[in-house]
């Protein structure tokens, strides 16, 4: 049985495929991909963040789509290009203004895949330095046969090591994680021991 927050984050990801695909082949066609990712990540960035005021006014059902087109007209006519403010335009229309996040961060994945580039998130215990970047993207890069854009974190309680995300898999050589399992093997051993111990005893 699926649940609600399941429900929603399929419902979610499926929106966002349809409207990501769709403004990144027009903006391919028209030939400004770039610039039409930049205004959608400002979007995002600038103006949505910043004011959660107005993040919240664009996903209130109870706001109608005149309203918010309206409202996208008044506040990115002039700013963004034609075809980003036809695409506000038709979310607002649509009611999927609330999808907006969602929708941007699909375009960057239909863009990577396109340009053969792996997201990969990295988590260390301090900050890498700029020449173990390079060695880190390089080296995963020519494993998996793509350029590699680094998605770094830094977590102190770690203590060293780092935690690689690539797609769904979770890559932990961190020390916290090392000393879990020898933990998780010393406990085990100890138990194993104590039934011998214990077997011998009887016998």
């Amino acid at each position: 049985m699926v649940s609600n927050n399941q429900a929603i984050d399929l419902d979610s990801q499926r929106i966002a495929a349809i409207y990501g695909k769709a403004v990144l082949d027009a903006a391919v066609s028209a030939g400004n991909r770039a610039e039409v990712m930049e205004q959608l990540d400002s979007l995002v960035d600038d103006v949505l963040d910043p004011s959660p005021q107005l993040d919240a006014l664009l996903a209130n059902p109870m706001v109608g789509a005149d309203q918010k087109m309206d409202l996208m007209q008044a506040i990115f006519s002039g700013r963004a290009s034609p075809l980003v403010l036809s695409f506000l335009r038709t979310l607002a229309k649509h009611g999927r203004l609330s999808y907006l996040r969602a929708i941007v961060d699909h375009v960057h994945q239909l863009k990577n895949d396109a340009d053969n580039v792996q997201l990969v998130g990295v988590t260390t215990a301090y900050p890498l330095s700029d020449e173990l970047s390079d060695r880190l993207r390089e080296s995963i890069g020519a494993l998996r046969g793509c350029r590699v854009e680094l998605n770094t974190e830094v977590d102190p309680t770690m203590l060293g090591g780092v935690v690689l995300r690539i797609g769904d898999t979770v890559y932990d050589g961190s020390i916290t994680a090392r000393l879990n399992r020898l933990r998780k093997e010393i406990s085990q051993g100890v138990l194993e021991a104590i039934e011998i111990d214990h077997e011998k005893f009887e016998d």
